[in-house]
C-alpha cells in the first residue's frame, strides 16, 4: 500500500514537473513601460532573456542588477503574468542639467546632483550650470563640491526649472556668487538671490516669460532677490 502511494506521489511530482517545464510557461512577450532616455533595446538587452524562456526560471534578481547598471535607471521591478507575458517597469533619472568638467568636456547631472554621463556634446537643450567648483567626480555618484550651498542652489532650481517647463529654455545657471544666483534665458537675466523661495521665484519667472511675445528678442534684467519686493524688467531691444 505504502509502496502504492508513493509510486502515486512520484507520478504526480513527475506530472508537475512536466507540466511546469512544459512550452506552456514559454516567454511570449516583454512589455517595457517607464522608459524615455534608455531606449527598450538597451534594456531588453540588459535582461538577457529571450523569447522562448521559461516565465518561471527567469531570474530576475540578476536581470535587475544588469539593468541597474545604466545610470539613468533609478530603479526596476517585475511582474510575471502567466503564462507567458513578462513586465518590465523602469524609473529613470532626469537630466536636468549640464556642468563644463574641462573645455569640451562636460558631465550630464540629474536632479540630485549625481554625474550620469560625461560627453563632449550636448543631447538637449538643458541649462549650463557655472561657478561650481570641484576637483573631482565619480559617475553614478553627486558631485563632491566644496560650496555646499551653491550645489544646494543648482539642485532646488533644477527642479523647479523642470516642474515649471523651463529647463530646455535657460541657457545658463551661474552660482558663482550664491547670493547673487543668476538664470539666463538667452539674453533676459534673473538674479534670484540664493536658495529661499525657489519654487515661488520660478513660477513668477515663467509668468514674466509667458508674457513676452518671443523672449529671444529682449534683452533685460529682473531683479527677484526678495520676491515680496517689486522686480523689474528693463527691455533694451
Amino acid at each position: 500500500m505504502k509502496f502504492k502511494v508513493a509510486l502515486a506521489f512520484c507520478a504526480v511530482a513527475l506530472g508537475l514537473v512536466l507540466f511546469l517545464f512544459s512550452p506552456y510557461f514559454a516567454l511570449r512577450e516583454i512589455v517595457i513601460t517607464g522608459n524615455g532616455t534608455v531606449s527598450r533595446a538597451e534594456i531588453e538587452d540588459s535582461l538577457d532573456v529571450v523569447l522562448g524562456d521559461n516565465i518561471l526560471i527567469i531570474n530576475t534578481s540578476a536581470a535587475r542588477r544588469r539593468v541597474m547598471e545604466n545610470l539613468y535607471i533609478d530603479s526596476v521591478s517585475f511582474e510575471r503574468v502567466l503564462p507567458g507575458r513578462l513586465n518590465v517597469t523602469v524609473r529613470e533619472r532626469r537630466l536636468v542639467a549640464y556642468i563644463e568638467h574641462t573645455p569640451g568636456s562636460f558631465l550630464f547631472i540629474d536632479e540630485t546632483g549625481r554625474v550620469l554621463e560625461v560627453r563632449t556634446f550636448f543631447t538637449e537643450p538643458l541649462p549650463m550650470v557655472t561657478g561650481l567648483q570641484f576637483s573631482s567626480f565619480q559617475l553614478g555618484e553627486r558631485l563632491d563640491v566644496p560650496n555646499r550651498a551653491a550645489f544646494g542652489i543648482v539642485t532646488q532650481y533644477a527642479q523647479a526649472l523642470q516642474q515649471y517647463g523651463l529647463s530646455t529654455l535657460v541657457t545658463h545657471i551661474d552660482v558663482t556668487d550664491v547670493h547673487n544666483t543668476r538664470i539666463l534665458f538667452n539674453q533676459v537675466e534673473f538674479n534670484v538671490g540664493d536658495a529661499r523661495d525657489a519654487e515661488e521665484k520660478v513660477r513668477t519667472m515663467a509668468e514674466i516669460l509667458n508674457s513676452l511675445p518671443d523672449v529671444a528678442s529682449y534683452r533685460g534684467f529682473v531683479d527677484l532677490r526678495e520676491i515680496a519686493s517689486q522686480y523689474f524688467l528693463t527691455i533694451l531691444t
